[in-house]
């Protein structure tokens, strides 16, 4: 229907509602008939689903193809075991991606929209999801629209709605507009709110008219929801890797299978051996087990607060080299109170409180958003922002009556607060008396307030004396109008300002040392005064002396300019800060080749959110928008939980390089093991269904075990690493090639004394398969750290690690002795001796691997 073609009347009318909204019987039928207020989207996929997809590989099709050749020569045994292996690896495939997505699901679950209705006539928070045509929705600056809107009331109201219509700039919406037109654009109208948009400012008052697929991005969304999903930067990155490696090794298989040719051997089988040998070295589940471990990441950090709304924020985070920090709310606790109130000429503290002249209290709660519900066991309950709480509880505390007589004065006019404007004003009226409020900073309401200069430079030292204490000021003046229809911001009396104190959080200074010493440069930003900033920043370790702090008039010259990165090189501290300069610093620092992470709350930081590397919003303070906009959400609003998160992040990527490096290791030893064999004309060291046995050792569960390891010591005091170093840097090279080697060279080795020495192919094969074997589960160790000593490490958080491949060997040894097993692998039994000296061979791995690193660390100590 087109509202906005209806006047408000006529809109109320239709929607069978009023201003004073619902009531909760009538939301409650009304949710019956239309259901619940989301947008459709693309179901989830089944479990039958994600276990077809484990079989749409290339590899896997080529697998199929040998499994009906094996058959059709009537090789049975080798068929069975291809296809056992094939669904074997489907199912842990279909659990690992199931589960991941049930995970997913699960985050995204954990982060509500909300929205502030009007039902019963008394303002309510609750989840959009559950709001009805013909809702009462109330909109401020950050909220999110949650469907379409057909508004009542405005007051200077702004809405981004870029991502509806693409137009940059915001829109100016009017309530009493109205078209005749009903093709209208959806810029054009003035009138109406849509979902999916946001409020950039000013205020609002609208009634639902359509909620999820019948809203206008309800029905995009409808076209949305075929597409798939764009692959995470990491996971595709990962994938690409994995197709450059494939694409060498199928190289290497085509060599080997012509010089095969050429030695007599049958086509079939080096049609299976090389197929196994490609399924065997190549890392086709590296995608899915990185994308496990991501995900698994993600489940840990939100036990530490830290939700996840992009996944490769994760590894991000964890590349993290500069954390641009607000101060309230994430360094402090924000809990907000007037402790103070400072008059030009006395100062009254708590006990002193009910002494304050009559007007100070009547600013404090007539120029206020917030809202309140009075609680069942008495008293009210406050809603809103923590400064407006702060000053309302300032008023009730010295008597209740100013809160609740608030209801009795009627609104003429307002200016609400915007942080661009630093003050709100508004103006009242009760008996016929006109009275003008105004707060916020001390310097802007002293600009239209009637003082000399010299009382003014008296009250903005007293200002700074305060804010060097800690505390934030917030100034209040008045003044009785006349004739007036709209506020006039001239000639107002000056009353004095409040001492707001917000302690610091307990947990924040031992956070930003963490940090520091991480190599992590932190920065505050933040709003307050100079002075207010640098004593926090001190009592924080962030500062030492106003030379790292920046002022408002600082960052001004600093932007006229030209706005030189350099000059913020050593600056940790800037106040007074508009949304266009936090952005500006988060570009500046980038600019000096920082990874930036940014923590914001309101609509304010939404710019500098988008172009941080990573945006975190708070969770319980935040703004919709701030959400939005974010990769990342903190649950409890606090700095500490940056830094767990930033050491999940580089504990996620150390296990993601683990897994690399044990499959392409293993891998590349395979490879070594049969081209010294073709090369020298020995036979096949091992046969296909055996490569097929290891490669299912290899890379079953212990490559998802090692993505589940814990940090390793000393993890938060290394360096960042760059976010643009490969994955195959100098040091897993180096690796990979002293570890494969070793592992190839010794198997060869092994396998061409056996044979010199009288053993038959088949016991030689043996032989080497359960050394192999051995090799892997003794290589995983290996894996679990590449800088640190393995006697450094620890094991107590790994013992499902260490469980698993004692029962990865055990099983091996078992199928030596099971009958059906030792048919398909033909394995035989050997002695414990033999064993023992297979294990001793197969430990000098490790001894090969600590002597690399102790070469390395002694090559950079000289």
């Amino acid at each position: 229907m087109d509202f906005h073609t209806k006047n408000i009347d006529e809109a109320l009318l239709t929607l069978h509602t009023n201003t004073s909204g619902l009531d909760h019987a009538e939301a409650a039928k009304r949710q019956e008939e239309y259901g619940l207020n989301i947008l459709p989207s693309k179901p989830d996929m089944t479990l039958l689903a994600h276990f077809l997809q484990q079989f749409k590989s290339p590899i896997i099709y080529i697998l199929l193809l040998a499994t009906l050749m094996a058959l059709s020569i009537h090789e049975y045994t080798d068929a069975g075991f291809i296809l056992a292996v094939l669904v074997l690896n489907a199912v842990i495939g279909t659990h690992q991606e199931y589960s991941a997505s049930q995970k997913a699901k699960l985050l995204q679950n954990l982060i509500k929209a909300n929205a502030m209705v009007l039902r019963d006539g008394v303002i309510q928070e609750i989840d959009s999801q559950n709001i009805v045509p013909g809702d009462i929705l109330i909109f401020e600056p950050g909220t999110k629209v949650a469907a379409d809107i057909r508004l009542t009331e405005t007051n200077n109201l702004m809405v981004d709605e870029a991502l509806l219509t693409g137009e940059s700039t915001d829109m100016n919406k009017d309530a009493l507009f109205v078209s005749d037109n009903p093709n209208l654009l959806l810029p054009e109208r003035k009138n109406m709110l849509f979902a999916g948009t946001y409020i950039s400012s000013g205020r609002g008052i609208g009634v639902v008219s359509s909620i999820g697929e019948n809203t206008e991005a309800g029905k995009i969304a409808q076209l949305l929801s075929k597409k798939s999903k764009a692959k995470i930067p990491l996971l595709e990155k990962m994938e690409k890797l994995s197709f450059t490696i494939s694409i060498v090794i199928g190289i290497m298989v085509l060599i080997l299978f012509a010089i095969g040719l050429l030695k007599g051997m049958t086509f079939y089988s080096l049609f299976l051996f090389s197929v196994a040998l490609a399924v065997s070295t190549i890392p086709e589940g590296l995608p899915v087990a990185i994308t496990v471990a991501l995900t698994s990441a993600s489940l840990a950090m939100s036990k530490r607060h830290v939700i996840v709304r992009k996944l490769a924020a994760i590894e991000g985070l964890g590349a993290c080299t500069l954390i641009a920090s607000d101060k309230t709310g994430t360094l402090t606790q924000n809990k907000l109170s007037v402790e103070y109130f400072i008059s030009p000429t006395q100062v009254y503290d708590t006990n002193t409180i009910n002494e304050v002249h009559d007007k100070v209290y009547l600013a404090s709660i007539l120029c206020n958003e917030m809202h309140y519900e009075e609680a069942k066991e008495g008293g009210v309950d406050f809603f809103g922002d923590q400064v407006d709480i702060a000053l309302a509880r300032f008023a009730a505390n010295a008597d209740e009556s100013y809160v609740t007589g608030s209801k009795s004065y009627r609104k003429i006019d307002e200016i609400p607060y915007e942080p661009i404007n630093r003050f709100s004003a508004v103006m009242m009226e009760q008996d016929e008396k006109v009275f003008q409020f105004s707060k916020g900073s001390p310097e802007t309401v002293l600009e239209h307030c009637d003082v000399t200069q010299e009382e003014k430079k008296a009250i903005l030292d007293d200002v700074d004396a305060w804010a060097l204490k800690g505390y934030r000021t917030i100034a209040l003046a008045y003044k009785e109008s006349e004739d007036d229809e709209k506020i006039n911001l001239n000639d107002f009396s000056y009353l004095g300002f409040v001492a707001i104190i917000d302690p610091v959080r307990e947990e924040s200074p031992d956070a930003i040392l963490k940090a520091q010493q991480a190599g992590i440069k932190v920065v505050m930003i933040t709003g307050d005064h100079p002075n207010t900033a640098l004593c926090i920043a001190k009592e924080l370790g962030i500062a030492s002396s106003d030379a790292g702090v920046m002022s408002e008039k600082e960052l001004s010259d600093w932007e006229n300019s030209g706005e030189n990165a350099e000059a913020l090189k050593d600056i940790t501290v800037f106040s007074r800060v508009t949304p266009e300069q936090k952005m500006k610093i988060v570009m500046a620092y980038q600019t000096l080749g920082h990874y930036v992470a940014v923590t914001g709350d309101g609509v304010n930081d939404a710019p500098a959110l988008r172009h941080a590397n990573i945006g975190v919003a708070m969770g319980k303070s935040g703004t919709d928008i701030a959400k939005a906009t974010s990769d990342i959400i903190l649950t409890d609003d606090n700095f500490a939980s940056i830094v767990n998160g930033i050491e999940e992040g580089r504990r996620a990527h150390d296990n993601i390089r683990k897994v690399i490096y044990l499959l392409i290791s293993t891998g590349f030893a395979e490879l070594v093991l049969v081209m010294l064999s073709f090369i020298t004309g020995l036979p096949l060291p091992l046969l296909p269904v055996q490569l097929l046995w290891l490669n299912l050792v290899t890379n079953g569960i212990q490559d998802v075990m090692l993505g589940l390891e814990s940090a390793e010591p000393g993890l938060l005091k290394r360096k960042p690493r760059s976010p643009k170093e490969p994955i195959f840097n100098r040091l897993m090279l180096r690796r990979i090639v002293v570890g494969g080697l070793y592992i190839g060279l010794v198997s060869f080795v092994l396998f061409y004394f056996l044979l010199q020495s009288g053993e038959s192919v088949e016991s030689a094969r043996n032989i080497i398969l359960l050394l192999m074997v051995l090799f892997e589960n003794v290589h995983v160790f290996n894996s679990r750290t590449e800088i640190n000593y393995l006697h450094k490490i620890g094991y107590r958080s790994s013992i499902s690690l260490i469980i698993l491949v004692i029962f990865t060997q055990f099983l091996h040894i078992a199928c030596m002795h099971i009958p059906f097993m030792q048919n398909i692998l033909s394995a035989q039994p050997v002695s414990f001796d033999t064993w023992l000296e297979l294990a001793v061979v197969a430990i000098g791995l490790v001894l090969v691997m600590e002597a690399d690193k102790w070469l390395m660390l002694k090559k950079k100590s000289i």
